[in-house]
């Protein structure tokens, strides 16, 4: 297991993260983080918005039941 330590620096804590051969975690690269109640600390990479230059409509997907009959009780009347 790695170790590290936790030091101030100014209004912050810096961890610095020991580099392991097949580390996801990059320098330079944006990071979400989150702290659990346990006391651990998860960072998660920051990704572009995947919808920010889709075409409207895109997405959409018809109704597959606007045409289904209702067989019970499932449509109720105004």
């Amino acid at each position: 297991m790695l170790k590290t330590k936790a030091r101030a620096q100014g209004r912050s804590i810096v961890v610095t993260l020991p580099v392991e051969k097949e580390s996801t975690v990059f320098p330079g690269k944006e990071y979400l983080v989150s702290y659990g109640d346990d006391g651990t600390i998860v960072l998660i990479p920051k990704i572009e918005d995947p919808f920010a230059d889709v075409a409207e409509g895109a997405f959409y997907e018809s109704d597959v039941w606007e045409n289904m009959p209702a067989v019970g009780k499932e449509v109720l009347d105004d």
